[in-house]
């Protein structure tokens, strides 16, 4: 979404503008995609193999 702010605009318009943006914005439930993937590899192990290849 996009605010347009004219020179004009009052203190309260702002705040008005912001407050309509963070009402419209709706979340994502990310608990139902929790634990969906399974990866072959620990992410620790992933992690330490990967930072070793500059060594």
């Amino acid at each position: 979404m996009t605010i347009k702010i004219a020179k004009s605009s009052t203190a309260k318009q702002l705040e008005d503008a912001l407050k309509k943006l963070e009402s419209s914005s709706k979340g994502i439930d990310l608990d139902k995609y929790f634990g969906k993937i399974n990866f072959e590899v620990d992410g620790l192990t992933y992690q330490k193999k990967v930072r070793n290849e500059w060594k």
